[in-house]
């Protein structure tokens, strides 16, 4: 088996870098691009029952141990004496999974239905079926880690795309054209999932061996448990408000505020995300240096801006959007978009923050922040939920995010102090607030609800031109604004 690349030149790693960036945005676009098919094909009470089955299917992942897996995977392959312990890796690191898989299932499986029936889904085989396919495609980190450790990153691009292709192509088709509704779009993370785990494992076994070194399954369960409270930890912050809705509320409720959250993200997908992942590396030889802190603060203020810049747009424009790709019963999820997109705006801003608990090894420190910060949200979401629903969920987000942020500031200041443009950074919120505020009155103004009566999208469009004039107006403003302030 051949070794890993040691050689690669700075260039040649941005290079790769770059390339398994796109190939890592593949699986998430095609997400997004699948949103007009499921708020046309699907109820909103359909839609969230599916966020349901995929988050209760997500957290028993996490419980099986996919973070560690995923985490040990890399870390086993890079620190491997030789070529012989490398060509066994994935084989043992596969069993080690499976082992996982069969244990926690027959731990988890017997009360599945429980689980979804306590959270408004009584239908076990739904369930069932969702577990499999989301388990399925979480195998595939696997291969892509070890792809990642030897720099294939054309072969990444190439897996990931027709990975996509399939996904999108087929739950098109499934949904669309032959009608199966949620059971269609589970069905293609099996199809696109199974195939890929078939074709990338027996690659790896051509490598290397069938044949697992077990004295490595001890090392890895090992290496592999401390993600276990950490990926519970992360998710009850990420996703936890789901189940609060679905559990006080009703799955349409979880509906208009999965499809919210979706949006919103698209915001961070197109902006902070591409350009968090250039910081994560950068940071390690920017901060130890003597001006290190300067520089951290600006990027700081440059990710935050064209973030805000972008989620300004996408709060302005979602009702419009909505209005012309959805069913009339998603139009309300507009109202959480704008509160959503600054959860993600915090949230970020975060993982800026604890940067140097990473640099400085510090990373314990992390761990004790985000148990802190969700037991603060746990309680904000039992105080918040139940009294105002959707809104309540969005606004314990954005107070949890704000209190994770403030832990990774107090944490971060004695290790590597950054004096953040924070007068600049406030004034860039206050302003995309103004302008969304702005924005809403606009609408009252051109009568948007007049214009979603209309019959044709043509007169649709049409009647919406000075209204996206005078929205464009205000993000060109916002946008000279921040400029001058800098």
């Amino acid at each position: 088996m051949p070794e890993p690349d040691s050689h690669d030149t700075p260039d040649d790693f941005r290079v790769h870098a770059m390339i398994f960036g796109v190939g890592a945005m593949l699986i998430p676009v095609s997400g997004i691009l699948l949103l007009p098919l499921y708020v046309n094909y699907l109820s909103a009470e359909q839609f969230g029952t599916l966020e349901i089955v995929n988050q209760i299917s997500n957290v028993l992942c996490i419980c099986f141990l996919s973070a560690g897996v995923y985490h040990a995977t890399g870390t086993f392959y890079l620190q491997a004496k030789d070529g012989k312990e490398r060509g066994s890796i994935a084989t043992t690191v596969l069993l080690l999974y499976l082992a996982a898989i069969g244990v926690g299932s027959l731990l988890a499986i017997p009360f599945l239905g429980r689980y979804g029936g306590f959270f408004g889904i009584d239908d076990f085989s739904l369930l069932l079926f969702g577990l499999g396919g989301s388990l399925v495609v979480s195998m595939l980190e696997i291969p892509y880690v070890l792809m990642r450790c030897r720099m294939e990153s054309v072969r990444f691009v190439a897996v990931t795309f027709l990975q996509f292709l399939i996904r999108v192509f087929g739950t098109i088709i499934a949904v669309a054209w032959l009608g199966y509704g949620i059971w269609g779009v589970l069905a293609m993370y099996w199809i696109s999932g199974f195939l890929f785990v078939v074709i990338l494992f027996a690659w790896e076994f051509k490598r290397g061996t069938f044949r697992p070194d077990f004295s490595q399954l001890g090392p890895m369960f090992v290496f592999a448990i401390p993600f276990l409270p950490a990926g519970i930890c992360t998710f009850i912050q990420m996703n936890g408000d789901r189940f609060f809705l679905a559990r006080w509320f009703d799955l349409e409720t979880v509906g208009l505020y999965a499809l919210a959250w979706k949006i919103a993200g698209c915001a961070a997908m197109l902006s902070a995300l591409p350009m968090q992942r250039v910081w994560l590396v950068r940071q390690f030889e920017v901060l130890p240096t003597p001006h290190g802190p300067v520089r951290a603060a600006r990027f700081c203020t440059i990710i935050v801006a064209v973030q805000l810049l972008v989620g300004l747009g996408v709060s302005l424009f979602c009702r419009e959007l909505l209005m012309l790709v959805g069913k009339e019963e998603y139009w309300k999820a507009a109202e959480l978009i704008p509160l959503l997109v600054l959860a993600d705006v915090v949230l970020y801003a975060n993982y800026f923050f604890e940067g140097p608990l990473f640099v400085y090894r510090r990373t314990a420190l992390k761990s004790l922040n985000a148990l802190m910060a969700t037991v603060a949200v746990l309680v904000l979401f039992v105080t918040l939920v139940p009294r105002y629903g959707a809104f309540g969920a969005a606004t314990a987000t954005i107070l949890g995010n704000l209190i994770l942020a403030a832990g990774s500031l107090i944490l971060t200041r004695k290790i590597r102090r950054i004096d953040y443009a924070w007068f600049t950074l406030l004034w860039m919120l206050v302003l995309a607030a103004a302008m969304v505020y702005l924005g809403r009155r606009i609408d009252m103004y051109f009568d948007l609800d007049r214009i979603t009566t209309l019959g044709g999208i043509g007169s649709r469009l049409f009647a919406l031109i000075p209204l996206t004039v005078a929205k464009i107006v205000l993000i060109g403003t916002w946008a000279v604004l921040v400029v001058r302030l800098r």
